[in-house]
């Protein structure tokens, strides 16, 4: 796995997330209070998109069906689904958010 530059932090709004290609992955970057949180862009349940999603603290719910996420551990919480979402490191570098993606 390989550190890599997903986007600059000023291009993830505040309180909410944007998907971005990195490495041939969709992945979603989420701003929080609680940090900025990488994972993929795809929701166990329905296999739906998650960008646009509510985040709160550390957790995204789904636009879809409402499932909510863990975005520390990518643990679902729920009936729907019992499936975890892939999470990845995050380090933020400068103005620079850093992902760690399998090679």
């Amino acid at each position: 796995m390989a550190m890599q530059r997903v986007a600059a932090l000023g291009d993830v709004p505040e309180g909410g997330n944007k998907a971005f290609d990195a490495g041939g992955k969709s992945v979603l970057l989420c701003r929080t209070a609680a940090g900025v949180f990488a994972v993929e862009n795809m929701c166990s349940h329905q296999l739906a998109a998650l960008e646009g999603g509510k985040v709160k603290g550390p957790h995204l719910f789904c636009p879809l069906h409402g499932v909510r996420f863990d975005m520390r551990t990518g643990a679902p919480n729920g009936t729907l689904t019992k499936k975890p979402i892939t999470v990845y490191p995050v380090s933020i570098d400068g103005d620079d958010v850093m992902v760690e993606l399998p090679n």
